[in-house]
């Protein structure tokens, strides 16, 4: 029997490209209702949510197929970071606010991007397990003699897992 690891990873390309072309649809259908001669503002909100809803859920739904299938080995861990913010936000639990910001410039890493991806969802339920609900939870990724760390900090305090030291390549 297949593990259901491997059936993710190889479903996950085809599931993106189809939701790509459903998201297209929805995104489409949209811009038409916007453009619409006569269209009531409040069709026009609804447009507008139904354009956000559809960019959030690409968001989402690519960031979740990544962790079947990662981005290939040397793909910048700032790119691996910033494709982890929907699950970062999920991860962080309903109503709390999430924050990631990576520096602009890092060494290449020898974690691959898989392990770059656990690492960052493991820190950050880790920082909302600890910091306090009310807390707005920050994710950086920074440089470091030697490579990079990843940091959580809780905003405007509390308590949170130490920093994590990703090694360079």
């Amino acid at each position: 029997m297949t593990d259901p690891l491997d059936l993710l990873v190889e479903l996950a390309r085809p599931v993106r490209h189809e939701a790509n072309n459903l998201l297209a649809a929805l995104s489409g259908t949209a811009e038409l209702m916007q453009r619409a001669r006569g269209a009531s503002e409040r069709d026009i909100a609804r447009a507008e949510r139904l354009t956000d809803a559809s960019a959030r859920l690409q968001a989402l739904l690519h960031a979740y197929l990544a962790l079947g299938a990662p981005p290939p080995d040397g793909t910048p861990a700032q790119a691996v970071f910033a494709g982890m913010n929907p699950l970062v936000r999920l991860s962080v639990g309903p109503g709390r606010l999430a924050e990631m910001v990576a520096a602009p410039v890092l060494p290449p890493l020898a974690a691959s991007p898989a392990a770059l991806q656990a690492t960052i969802l493991r820190l950050a339920r880790e920082a909302a397990a600890m910091a306090p609900p009310s807390s707005v939870l920050r994710l950086a990724l920074e440089p470091a003699p030697g490579g990079a760390v990843l940091v959580a900090t809780a905003l405007p305090g509390g308590e949170v897992p130490p920093p994590v030291f990703l090694a360079g390549a």
